[in-house]
């Protein structure tokens, strides 16, 4: 292990304690920050040292001025067997690259604990600081520390840097103190040190360490003793003189200097030979300078590579170079780098440096640059080589228009909005192929924006064209728009049987027209077992042909939402479980935005109020729109109508937001409609909840019926009644009716049939709708039908399923009823714990902690807290200890 660094004894004290705590499995964020030459690098090494000595696994990395734009360029340094493991992800999944690699440390933390070290963090590329950033937010899970140093005078301002850093466990490397430059002073002179020269060699270098050893080793080289005789030479040997004496040094040896200067040009992982030729040296003019370099303390081996032995030198080195010098260099390495196939992406990160490129090859490999870092994610670096693809002075316009499609793609998951509005104006000056791949860009950037609804609108606007052109390139955008819009008001839905015909052209066509067609079904509720047949058989031709990519997967996600307005529930969650964990294990957030709608509706339909709550929450947090950080419109509406059926209004209502407040005039919103209505008819407020019915009622689709998608005709009914106004209660009811027993699906019919009755005051109909739904998995409409025939023996099984299920909401109107009967509500505690209370309870009383019962049920840890506390409410206890005697009394048995 190398000597520990002179006057850091609380900085290693620090790190010391850190590689012991993840030694034994704790990892944690610690960043380092100091100004250049402080010694930062020389504490992560020791860092490092110690790590390996306790048995950790250290993965190094350093960032790197020129190669800022490289796609996961730190990333792929601490994890270089990845690299064609990246090559493999999809520009629609930004995050499968960073998932990727987050389950390769997750392998190799397996064996052991892991160190993931950064050197100059400041210089990270955008990727892999999000990639830093998404394991900072995973350290609880895994063995993992990630030790970066940071550079305090060189931050340009970068967001991630400032993300991870808010994250860590600061450090910052203070200057050494007067002792400290003294004692170094002692050991480089070997002799004993006047106080008066070792503070004049603290002032003269702040303190810094690297300057302080270079001013020392000047100093004895030019005969000075560390006395009060030697104090007025210390001003000599300041940082400025110590860069131009080792310049002045360099100018002596032929092509030194210009090697030197070559090699800041290149870059420390670039070639010796690269920056050779750059400096126009031959071959023993270039050994007599390396020579040089050597001698004189400017550069080191490292690696079998030759790099500056500090980045203070470099930097000065580099400000030896003309700014139009260093240009020319970069272009003739980026030339260089080019005929002889070096990567593309160094030549580009050189074309970056050089101006505006010229030349058609300078286009192309920026270009080809951008599409392989669009690829695995780098949308960033993407966008950066994009645009200076389109500084060039003279370009094609043909190449201009794809490069501004190129770029306005690569924004889209950088910023959304800018994406949106370049794509919108690129998109009539296409055609062909260009205008289905532009259309489709935009459709994903409209979505990540604007919501669904104005995806819809899109799609109507773009489709006939692109069909118009080549039909089988309608597919994937119809595919892109369900699941995420309405068929049923759209071209798509002219276009199905058209498409159909060349279904087979794309890999997933059939499935694709299959769930299309389940869709649009359940929007017109035409026969709600063929929707639910087609959507099965789409889902077993899409999982049939393999794992699917992220592209594809508004595919499932469409046959899904057929499975959910057939009321085919326990299908349609495992299906959507199915979506989940893939979507889970490849990170793809939009597609687990889609699968907790899924379960909420799937939830709140069923009754488990519980659950809904957790989905809407985990819809809310996955449904920040990309790019623009703000909810979409819809999400806020899931939230209040979970809290709502929970018994908590107050929260509903503040969950509604700005929302519950005046007319709602955007047609995506008609989900915090439909929920508000619900609201006022819980409060009585009649003719408001009449008005924000009719309200969701105007914001949906005239082609959209099915009352599971907002159920607004019987609220509004029910509003009606309850203002005395018997004719508008009862045409709402029976239009709503009419469509319920044509669909005849359990929970719709049963809602319709309560509705009806209690307008009609006709208890067959209700007796009907409890007979409908008895035994089903509606139990929500179970529920309301008891509730409606206000009868002893109904309302005492209604007020078991709403206990049961969480229905806050119902239950003190059940009691209520039951009183004026002349019953009393009684129920054993147990019974009036939720499904998800009464599961997770039953796992804690078998002794599984909260973490595995977290595992066990797919739950969040704070989810599982909030169930056992209001187990423990209750049940009248106050632990653990209290479960198994609980239970027993309810016939329980481990």
């Amino acid at each position: 292990m190398a000597e520990a660094p002179l006057g850091r004894g609380s900085e290693l004290r620090v790190l010391t304690d850190a590689v012991g705590a993840l030694a034994g499995g704790q990892g944690q964020v610690i960043v380092l920050s100091g100004e250049t030459g402080i010694g930062k690098t020389t504490l992560l090494r020791q860092a490092g040292d110690l790590g390996r000595a306790a048995g950790v696994h250290v993965l190094w990395a350093n960032g790197s001025v020129l190669e800022r734009e490289f796609a996961f360029g730190v990333a792929r340094q601490l994890l270089p067997e990845l690299d064609g493991a990246l090559l493999k992800t999809r520009a629609e999944a930004p995050f499968e690259a960073i998932q990727a690699l987050f389950a390769r440390v997750g392998e190799i933390a397996v064996a052991g604990p892991v160190l993931l070290v950064v050197d100059d963090l400041q210089w990270a590329d955008a990727a892999s600081l999000r990639f830093l950033n998404y394991v900072a937010t995973r350290i609880g899970t895994l063995a993992v520390t990630v030790l970066a140093g940071r550079r305090l005078d060189d931050t340009n301002g970068e967001p991630l840097v400032a993300e991870l850093t808010a994250r860590a466990h600061q450090v910052w490397v203070a200057p050494l103190a007067v002792a400290d430059v003294a004692e170094l002073a002692g050991r480089v002179f070997d002799d004993e040190v006047d106080d008066e020269f070792a503070r004049a060699c603290h002032a003269a270098s702040g303190g810094n360490p690297f300057l302080v050893a270079e001013a020392l080793a000047v100093l004895r080289e030019q005969g000075v003793r560390p006395t009060g005789d030697g104090v007025p030479y210390v001003a000599t040997v300041t940082s400025r003189a110590v860069v131009d004496r080792t310049a002045s040094r360099l100018r002596t040896v032929d092509g030194a200097l210009e090697l030197a200067q070559a090699l800041t040009v290149t870059g420390d992982h670039g070639r010796l030979e690269l920056a050779v030729e750059v400096a126009g040296l031959g071959t023993e003019q270039a050994a007599s300078a390396l020579d040089a370099l050597f001698r004189g303390r400017v550069v080191r081996y490292e690696r079998d590579a030759v790099v500056f032995v500090h980045s203070i030198v470099a930097s000065a080195v580099a400000a030896t170079l003309n700014p139009l010098r260093a240009r020319a260099w970069h272009a003739k390495a980026a030339e260089l780098c080019h005929r002889h196939f070096r990567t593309v992406e160094r030549t580009a990160a050189h074309l970056l440096q050089a101006g505006p490129p010229h030349a058609g090859w300078q286009v192309d490999a920026l270009a080809e640059a951008a599409e392989a870092a669009h690829r695995v994610g780098a949308f960033e670096s993407a966008a950066t080589l994009l645009r200076h693809a389109l500084s060039a002075a003279s370009l094609p316009d043909d190449l201009r228009l794809r490069l501004r499609a190129g770029l306005g793609a690569a924004l889209i998951f950088d910023d959304a909005v800018a994406s949106r509005e370049m794509l919108t104006d690129v998109l009539p000056l296409t055609s062909g192929r260009l205008y289905a791949q532009v259309a489709s860009d935009l459709l994903l950037a409209t979505l990540n924006t604007e919501g669904f609804i104005a995806g819809t609108k899109l799609v109507g606007s773009v489709i006939d064209e692109v069909a118009e052109h080549d039909l089988a390139a309608a597919l994937p955008l119809i595919a892109r728009s369900m699941g995420t819009g309405w068929l049923s008001d759209s071209p798509v839905r002219a276009l199905l049987d058209r498409v159909e015909a060349v279904a087979d052209s794309h890999p997933h066509g059939p499935a694709i027209v299959a769930a299309a067609r389940a869709q649009l079904a359940g929007e017109i509720m035409s026969d709600a077992a063929a929707a639910a047949a087609r959507a099965t058989r789409a889902l077993e031709l899409f999982w049939g042909s393999g794992e699917p990519e992220a592209a594809d997967m508004s595919i499932p996600l469409g046959a899904v939402q057929g499975l959910l307005v057939a009321e085919r529930f326990d299908e349609a969650l495992a299906w959507a479980a199915r979506a989940e964990e893939l979507a889970a294990r490849r990170g793809w957030p939009k597609v687990l935005r889609g699968a907790a709608w899924a379960r909420y509706a799937c939830a709140l339909l069923t009754g488990h109020t519980d659950a809904a709550l957790s989905a809407a929450r985990d819809f809310e947090a996955s449904g920040i729109a990309l790019g623009s950080g703000k909810p979409l419109p819809y999400s806020n509406g899931y939230v209040a109508g979970a809290l709502l059926a929970a018994g908590r209004p107050d929260e509903a209502e503040a969950a509604l937001g700005a929302l519950a407040l005046g007319e709602l005039r955007a047609s995506d919103q008609f989900v915090a409609a439909a929920t508000r209505a619900a609201l006022r008819l819980a409060q009585h407020r009649w003719a408001e909840a009449l008005a924000d019915a009719l309200m969701c009622g105007r914001l949906l689709p005239k082609t959209v019926a099915n009352p599971l998608i907002a159920p607004w005709r019987p609220i509004a009914a029910l509003a009606a009644h309850g203002l005395g106004d018997p004719a508008q209660a009862q045409r709402l009811a029976d239009a709503e009716l009419h469509l319920a027993r044509r669909w005849g699906t359990p929970h719709t019919l049963g809602l319709a049939l309560s509705t009806a009755g209690i307008v009609h005051g006709d208890k067959a109909l209700v007796r009907e709708a409890v007979d409908v739904t008895r035994d089903t998995p509606a139990r929500a409409a179970s529920m309301w039908a008891l509730l409606a025939l206000d009868e002893p023996d109904a309302l005492t099984e209604a007020l078991r399923i709403a206990e049961q299920n969480g229905w806050g909401a119902v239950v003190p109107a059940v009691r209520e009823a039951l009183r004026a009967h002349g019953r009393r509500p009684g129920t054993r505690p147990v019974t009036a714990l939720t499904r998800g209370e009464r599961a997770v309870a039953d796992l804690a009383a078998r002794g599984l902690t909260n973490a595995a019962i977290c595992d066990r049920l797919h739950l969040a840890p704070r989810t599982v807290e909030q169930h056992l506390t209001r187990t423990y409410r209750k049940l009248g206890i106050t632990g653990r200890t209290g479960l198994v005697p609980a239970l027993q009394a309810d016939g329980w048995t481990p």
